[in-house]
């Protein structure tokens, strides 16, 4: 009788296990507006951007969110697509591109024999939602001549706009509008350079 129960426990246990599983990550990208498809009309000075630094803790596929001012929660869910710092680099260039459209705008590194006019280098310091339910961009940035010495002070840009706490379309979407701020003062800063 023990041996026909202990049957009975593992074939339901076994059932169970057939039907629980672990739920389908969703993946998301971050994206800038259209690019236009007219490159001839981009006759302006080129720009640079890059090289574009990301912490480290953020080097993963899972979102990372803060649950505290020192502690991280990875969404095992939630992930980004491909690699945080190439879809970065593409939404602020998809952004850079819309704002300058007589310009083009190429990603670091760019050859000696590209012609850019400017950089802008970016180090990303912070990119997650916080406790608040914003999402958080913090970063310092420069504008200068490749090149070109002294390298100028770095202007800092904090953006936090509201994400929400548990909606991931709703944090990509704050991430995608950090990016957009990010690229309005940059372009801001270079219509005002000499």
């Amino acid at each position: 009788m023990k041996l026909h129960a202990s049957l009975l426990l593992t074939a339901a246990l076994l059932a169970l296990t057939a039907c629980s599983h672990t739920p389908t990550p969703r993946y998301y990208v971050l994206s800038g507006p259209p690019l236009a498809s007219d490159a001839a009309a981009r006759q302006g000075p080129r720009l640079g951007l890059g090289p574009i630094t990301l912490p480290s803790y953020l080097d993963r596929p899972q979102i990372v969110t803060r649950a505290s001012a020192t502690e991280l929660t990875l969404a095992q869910e939630h992930r980004w697509a491909e690699p945080l710092n190439v879809s970065f680099a593409r939404a602020l260039q998809a952004e850079l591109l819309h704002r300058l459209p007589a310009s083009d705008v190429v990603l670091h590194p760019w050859s000696s024999s590209s012609g850019v006019a400017r950089q802008v280098s970016v180090d990303v310091l912070r990119f997650e939602r916080d406790v608040d339910g914003r999402f958080v961009l913090g970063a310092r940035w420069t504008v200068q001549t490749p090149g070109g010495e002294p390298r100028p002070a770095p202007r800092t840009s904090e953006i936090a706009l509201p994400a929400g706490q548990d909606d991931y379309a709703a944090l990509v979407a704050a991430a995608n509008g950090a990016i957009a701020t990010l690229a309005e003062q940059i372009t801001t800063a270079l219509d005002a350079a000499p």
